[in-house]
């Protein structure tokens, strides 16, 4: 059971940093998720989300707080978040870093290396031919079909990313607004933590099936995916991020239904 802290003040900032120092970087310590309001460069960021696993520790980095300060502010090892998150000898392993990286780019100058992405590690992991990789999946859908956790496990983070998702969802009626509001909602702070808390699982998981040349091809690709996040041409919110970088380029308007069929976020999507 992952314990959690809200990181709001620079002196805890500083704490934090620190504890990266001498941790194990095969298999990777820090794990990244990021929330917030149009999550990309036409929105915000509101908290980030980073795992020590080996310690068993959230923190709940509060961006919409402090502002740039999260990422200069210079711990007594010298190092500061931003050095970290760009740093390539220090892995940081995200669920579909796109966004993530497209908004931490633009608003903060961030320029993300040393990116694992699980996103790309299951879809390379199928079995099979390309075509059951043409389409990616989404962390709810790994969640579910994919992590090795007792049922009562999985009905519990199903319980909570329902209150979540009922208080930011626009479409459950909520609003991502609730991101900025502090104190921080106890269920928002839930739905922080816990998909957090399932991806060192599903990066063992799926990471442990690829053959050595699969891994190759997703180390290359998702140094694509920060690149590409990284330009105006990147869109945050568009149907073909749903596919497989191995595919080539699908014609959606041939498919009835296209709009809620690819943009189910919970089947394809980055949640």
């Amino acid at each position: 059971m992952l314990t959690s802290s809200i990181i709001d003040i620079p002196s805890s900032l500083i704490e934090l940093i620190d504890s990266t120092d001498s941790l194990q970087t095969s298999p990777p310590s820090l794990y990244v998720d990021l929330e917030g309001v149009n999550l990309s460069r036409h929105g915000s960021i509101s908290i980030l989300q980073l795992l020590n696993q080996p310690a068993g520790h959230a923190y709940l980095i509060d961006i919409y707080v402090l502002g740039k300060t999260a990422f200069t502010t210079l711990g007594k090892n010298g190092k500061t978040l931003k050095s970290i998150l760009e740093s390539p000898a220090i892995p940081k392993v995200f669920f579909d870093v796109r966004n993530d990286s497209n908004a931490l780019f633009f608003h903060f100058g961030i320029r993300l290396q040393g990116v694992e992405d699980i996103q790309l590690m299951e879809n390379a992991s199928r079995p099979g031919t390309l075509s059951r990789k043409q389409f990616v999946s989404g962390l709810a859908r790994c969640i579910e079909y994919d992590a090795p956790l007792a049922p009562s496990v999985k009905a519990l983070w199903r319980e909570n990313k329902e209150k979540g998702m009922q208080l930011f969802a626009p479409e459950r009626g909520g609003s991502y607004e609730v991101f900025n509001a502090r104190p921080l909602a106890a269920a928002v702070k839930e739905y922080c933590v816990q998909d957090l808390s399932f991806l060192p699982v599903l990066r063992t998981l799926y990471w442990g099936k690829l053959s050595l040349e699969w891994k190759a091809k997703v180390d290359a690709a998702t140094r694509e995916r920060v690149r590409v996040s990284q330009t105006l041409e990147y869109q945050p919110h568009t149907r073909d991020k749903t596919l497989g970088p191995w595919q080539q380029p699908v014609d959606y308007r041939g498919f009835a239904g296209a709009p809620s069929f690819f943009g189910g976020l919970d089947l394809f999507g980055s949640r």
